[in-house]
């Protein structure tokens, strides 16, 4: 099922997600309309939106959307279903599904805040949270185990990039000494003026 995407221009409070959030929950109200439930250290916050259209209206708040978040993770993983997502490279906010991302009963966890997980039957996991929650997913331990890795693996090569990046940049190329030549009005390479 697609989700229609609600843009919101002023992020409300409640539908931030910080490094604080450690999952994201799919909510029906009274009326069978999908929001979220954000579960963040100090406690839990209803969002008037899906999980996807909360998650997409954070990305696009943060200059990015939900498809350039995927796109972006399928450049750097290959193109697979249910991939993780970089909701926020520099506070560290790795973002996976635990089922497909278009699904209303998709459960989103944050990476950072995974501490531990076993098998809870055939296709049941346990996952305990960084402040001692847990939560009991729909989801085989291998299955999750997967997803778990594939979120190590963005953020590594995310960061590996990142370093092999930085790295060229500070390193000494060509020499460049360029002024505007007074004639033509253009800047040159070598033409040094007094």
């Amino acid at each position: 099922m697609r989700h229609k995407t609600k843009i919101n221009l002023v992020m409300k409070p409640e539908y931030a997600i910080s490094s604080e959030t450690i999952i994201i929950l799919p909510d029906f109200d009274e009326n069978g309309f999908l929001n979220s439930l954000l579960c963040k250290k100090e406690g839990v916050s209803k969002a008037g939106l899906s999980p996807y259209n909360l998650i997409d209206t954070n990305l696009r708040f943060r200059g990015s959307s939900m498809r350039g978040a995927v796109e972006g993770a399928q450049a750097i993983l290959g193109k697979m279903n249910m991939n993780p997502l970089i909701l926020d490279k520099e506070q560290d906010i790795i973002l996976f599904p635990c089922r497909s991302p278009y699904r209303e009963d998709c459960v989103w966890l944050a990476l950072q805040h995974v501490k531990h997980y076993n098998s809870a039957g055939k296709s049941l996991t346990q996952v305990e949270l960084s402040n001692g929650s847990t939560i009991m997913l729909d989801v085989s331990k291998q299955a999750f185990e997967k997803k778990m890795q594939r979120a190590y693996e963005l953020r590594f090569k995310m960061q590996a990039q990142k370093m092999q990046f930085e790295g060229k940049v500070m390193e000494t190329g060509i020499t460049y000494h360029f002024s505007k030549n007074r004639d033509r009005g253009n800047y040159e390479d070598g033409v040094l003026v007094e």
